[in-house]
C-alpha cells in the first residue's frame, strides 16, 4: 500500500469593503516540503481580459535556468539568455519547439499562443529544467520557499481557484469576492 502525499493550500481572498478589486493571498503546506518551488496558483478565466503582450527575461547561467517558473499570459513571449561559459539549447517537449543552440552572450525569443504549462530543457543538458505557465490572464502567482501566495488586483465576481504542480493534483474550486471583498478556498493535493 503506497502512502499518499499531500498538499494542502488555503486560500483567503482579501479586500477592502465595496472594493472593485481583490488580492488573493494564501499559503500552500507540502508533504515533503520539497514540491513547494514547482507550485503555481492561477485564477483558471476572467472576462474580458486583453493585455498588451510582454516578453519575460529566462537566463541559462550556472547549468540553470533563472527563473525556475515564469508566469506569462497568451501572446506574451521568453527572451532566453545564455550568460554560462558553454553554449545551451532551449526545446518544450509540450510546446512543440526547439530553438536550436547557441553560444554566451546570445538570446532567442519564444511567442507563447496557448495556454498550458511548458517544461523548459537544454538538450545539452537534460539537468536543466523550468516550467513556463500561460495562463488566461495574468492572475497567477508562484508559492514561496515559505508557502505563500499572492494573487494582486482580481476584479469582483465568481472564478474557478486552481493549483498546479508536476507532482501532485486537486480539482479547481469555486470562488466568489463579493462586496465584502473576502472569499477562502482549501486544496488538498495528492498524487
Amino acid at each position: 500500500m503506497s502512502k499518499i502525499k499531500s498538499v494542502v493550500l488555503v486560500a483567503t481572498l482579501v479586500a477592502a469593503a465595496g472594493s472593485a478589486r481583490a488580492d488573493v493571498t494564501g499559503s500552500v503546506e507540502a508533504t515533503p516540503a520539497k514540491f513547494l518551488k514547482d507550485t503555481i496558483v492561477y485564477v483558471k478565466a476572467v472576462p474580458n481580459q486583453k493585455a498588451t503582450p510582454t516578453t519575460v527575461e529566462i537566463d541559462q547561467k550556472g547549468m540553470e535556468f533563472t527563473p525556475h517558473i515564469a508566469l506569462l499570459m497568451v501572446g506574451d513571449s521568453i527572451r532566453f539568455h545564455n550568460n554560462d561559459k558553454v553554449d545551451h539549447n532551449v526545446m518544450s517537449p509540450e510546446g512543440g519547439y526547439d530553438l536550436g543552440t547557441w553560444g554566451t552572450g546570445k538570446t532567442k525569443d519564444q511567442v507563447f499562443k496557448k495556454e498550458g504549462v511548458f517544461s523548459q530543457v537544454c538538450k545539452l543538458h537534460p539537468e536543466m529544467l523550468a516550467y513556463v505557465f500561460v495562463g488566461q490572464n495574468r492572475f497567477s502567482a508562484t508559492v514561496g520557499a515559505d508557502g505563500k501566495f499572492s494573487i494582486a488586483g482580481l476584479p469582483a465576481g465568481t472564478y474557478e481557484l486552481d493549483v498546479w504542480n508536476p507532482k501532485l493534483k486537486a480539482p479547481a474550486q469555486k470562488i466568489t469576492v463579493g462586496a465584502d471583498g473576502k472569499a477562502t478556498a482549501h486544496f488538498a493535493m495528492t498524487r
